[in-house]
């Protein structure tokens, strides 16, 4: 997902003069080990490995939209720098700090959330950003998970961040002999603030909330409250309220305990002073948030972060992010990997977030508030459209509980909200981009054996998603062109004029998983339904010319047809969306001809360097992610092998800019995950996962309850870094032919060795019965 395409709806075909990725300082991130005195076995501490910066840099025309602060597992505070007052909030090229926030959303396109802003000065209170904030320098920062470090240059104050779930802590030093300050610009968002209040109570207590829109222009609008404690006495503070039209400080009132923001545009903030200090002066802040109540917050803090130290707050984080990042062990790989596969893994688990108070309540989609069942979470912010690809499928995988409750939030959603939505932020309907991903996810999980959640209310809900339109004058839109759906099965280009081939695309795989849950379910009549409907991708298939193309109501097709253009198609082209048929890549391979479809996806990756190309492999965005894969269904598999390397070499480089594009929520780095483990799945509820090599000699995947397994591990012949072609595959001791394995091989644990080599083995996984399964080989 592109910030241009969220936010204007267009697709920029190429851009001349890619940047060239420079090695930038970063703080040393070094391998440790451990040693276990129960057992002696030396033990990684995988959070060591992770740098947070990869990923916060400029690619090729965009910003990556990462953040580098503090956090825990799909935490609800996202603490980290803001480095610009209306965006995504830090961009490691950007030389200058606004402030810190609370919260992020992780590598989305559209400006977004940054609530709870705080920064700390010395001297005179100051209130406009340009007096307030601070350049740095890189060689001042440093982070890892759960923690943050800069020196702001501007006052000499050094910042230190760390997080629980639900809360933040942050350590100023400050120098000696200076007034030291700690701002509330409360109004300052990375979106559109609405509302706000700020309240100091007592001398070392600040509370209050702010209101902000939702994301991507979404006029919803969501609160967040807030309680800080200080760990000392404030001698002196104030408030003011500010015009954000003529700016000054002519508002700043010493004796006020309150401020209110009651239009959008004014701007209130509050500060705490301390006087000068002999020696330098450390002062902590612990925050707490929730999206319910003032009181959500003040137990947030009170259960998570009181009594606490920020060493021991950080060290849990740590603690937190090892207990993680653990469940795959990956070894014998050079550091460069490492680093790369565990930062992607660390950015593959921040999203979605958790949005359930510490004592179970949360905010519904019906505006009232809800209590999770005990020992269960509700989760927000899903990046739908983007994350059923491959971060969904993987966290199933390694965190089968946590996505057994993220299928009740959808549930949920749809019992109290009455829809499902694409691109829920928080408790509001987005109606961000398209198809039906949440029920692919929810989905995937059911088939995958995740059951612990209420399917019969998914089911309900998916259903109605899949065949009816959403009622008027509500919040969510349902699946775009639905009724032409219904009446034509597709969506005609002069009806719906945002992507019509690829909405039916995208409703078309949705379709497929509810017809496999259906089948799973013995609803016999609604999988007959529902495998009728996943075969509408056909009908936008132009026989003639062989592309998926744009067609009108009355069935002629749109004329003077690019495929190296957008028209029709959603953050990409018709080349792009060639491959689209996930579901039924036999039936695609067929229907383009065997010969012309390798033809075809060999020229797909004959670019010289990565870009975006209108008729080249697009590693930015998520339209095109299942191509390199798509050899395997062919009879090429080691064309798989040679394109997933070249992939991960150009695209994934331990630097800022490592990560391709927008990383969606953690969907760009869970493809390299799983690309580096050495599977993926381009249709994640057939429960196929089609094989590459894999770039380490060793991984264990710790299983967790309720799969059967234990471990499944992955293993090669020495030197695969060197080697990436298959030779040949053992599944569990014997010899294994086919070029997939099934997602219960891995989840019932065992083994599977892959010996690999320079060069091709064009016999391996080639024949018509290796190819992984496709939809129109069923029976409904």
């Amino acid at each position: 997902m592109s910030v241009r395409s969220r936010v204007v709806g267009r697709f920029r075909i190429q851009i001349q003069g890619l940047l060239a990725i420079a090695i930038l300082p970063f703080a040393a991130i070094h391998s440790f080990v451990q040693a276990s005195a129960a057992d002696g076995v030396q033990q990684k501490e995988p959070a060591r490995l992770v740098n947070p910066f990869i990923g916060t840099g400029k690619g090729p025309g965009d910003s990556e939209n990462l953040f580098p602060g503090a956090v825990t597992p799909f935490g609800m505070v996202q603490l980290s720098p803001d480095t610009e007052d209306h965006g995504l909030g830090y961009h490691y090229y950007q030389g200058t700090i606004k402030g810190f926030s609370m919260t992020h959303m992780s590598g989305v396109g559209c400006s977004n959330e940054g609530e709870v802003f705080l920064t700390a000065t010395t001297g005179q209170i100051q209130t406009q950003t340009k007096d307030y904030e601070s350049p740095y320098s890189h060689d001042d920062e440093k982070a890892s998970p759960g923690y943050y470090q800069v020196r702001l240059k501007r006052d000499g104050v050094n910042a230190e961040l760390t997080a629980t779930e639900r809360t933040g802590m942050v350590r100023f030093t400050f120098p000696a002999g200076k007034q030291a300050n700690v701002l509330l610009p409360i109004s300052h968002t990375l979106n559109h603030t609405t509302a706000a209040e700020v309240h100091a109570v007592g001398d070392r207590e600040i509370e209050g909330y702010v209101e902000n829109e939702a994301f991507c222009d979404v006029k919803q609008t969501y609160k967040v409250y807030f309680d800080i404690h200080f760990d000392r006495p404030f001698p002196s503070f104030g408030t003011w309220i500010d015009s954000r039209t003529t700016g000054g400080n002519a508002n700043l009132d010493s004796s006020s305990r309150s401020a209110t923001q009651t239009s959008a545009d004014k701007a209130i903030g509050a500060y705490a002073s301390w006087p000068e200090a002999e020696h330098p002066e450390t002062i902590t802040a612990q925050i707490g948030i929730s999206y319910v109540d003032l009181a959500g917050a003040k137990n947030n803090l009170k259960r998570e972060a009181e009594g606490k130290s920020f060493e021991q707050i950080r060290n849990e984080a740590e603690a937190a992010w090892n207990k993680s990042l653990g469940v795959i062990d990956a070894t014998g790989g050079s550091q460069t990997n490492e680093r790369v596969f565990y930062t992607a893994l660390y950015h593959s688990l921040l999203m979605p977030s958790i949005l359930s108070d510490e004592d179970g309540r949360y905010l519904g989609f019906d505006g009232t508030i809800h209590t999770v069942k005990p020992g269960h979470l509700l989760y927000g912010n899903f990046s739908g459209w983007d994350t059923y690809r491959s971060q969904a499928p993987l966290l199933a995988l390694i965190e089968p509980q946590r996505t057994e409750d993220m299928a009740e939030s959808v549930a949920l959603m749809y019992q109290q909200g009455g829809w499902i939505d694409r691109w829920p932020q928080i408790n509001a309907y987005t109606n961000i981009m398209a198809g039906s991903p949440l029920s692919v996810i929810v989905s995937t999980a059911w088939l995958d054996g995740l059951h612990d959640f209420d399917m019969n209310t998914a089911w309900k809900g998916m259903w109605l998603d899949a065949t009816q339109p959403a009622p008027a004058n509500k919040p969510y839109q349902g699946q775009v062109g639905i009724d032409w759906i219904n009446k034509i099965h597709y969506t005609p280009q002069d009806k719906v004029d945002y992507g019509s081939v690829s909405q039916i695309q995208e409703d078309a795989i949705a379709y497929a998983s509810l017809y496999r849950v259906a089948k799973s379910l013995g609803k016999t009549d609604e999988a007959k339904t529902m495998y009728g409907r996943a075969l509408y991708y056909r009908n936008v298939f132009d026989p003639d010319d062989r592309f998926f193309r744009p067609r009108n109501a009355d069935g002629s097709w749109v004329p003077d047809f690019d495929p190296t253009q957008n028209k029709g198609f959603i953050e990409g082209s018709g080349w792009h969306y060639q491959w689209f048929a996930p579901t039924d890549m036999a039936w695609l391979i067929h229907a383009v001809g065997p010969d012309l479809f390798d033809q075809r996806l060999t020229s797909f990756f004959d670019y010289k360097t990565p870009g975006w190309y209108g008729q080249y492999y697009n590693p930015y965005n998520e339209t095109d992610l299942e191509a390199p894969f798509e050899f395997n269904f062919s009879g090429r598999p080691w064309e798989t092998q040679r394109v997933v390397r070249r992939v991960l070499s150009e695209n994934y480089p331990d630097t800022p800019d490592g990560i391709p594009g927008n990383d969606d929520a953690g969907e760009m780095s869970s493809w390299a995950v799983m690309s580096m483990m050495g599977f993926y799945s381009i249709d994640p509820a057939s429960l196929a996962y089609e094989l590459t090599s894999p770039v380490f000699p060793k991984v264990v995947i710790h299983l967790r309850a309720p799969y059967k397994g234990k471990t499944f591990t992955i293993e090669t012949s020495a030197n695969p870094g060197d080697t990436p072609y298959i030779q040949d595959v053992k599944l569990n001791g014997a010899a294994y032919a086919k070029n997939w394995i099934h997602f219960h091989d891995i989840s019932d644990g065992g083994k599977v060795h892959f010996k690999l080599g320079t060069s091709p083995n064009q016999a391996w996984g080639s024949g018509a019965a290796d190819a992984p399964p496709s939809l129109s080989e069923e029976q409904p």
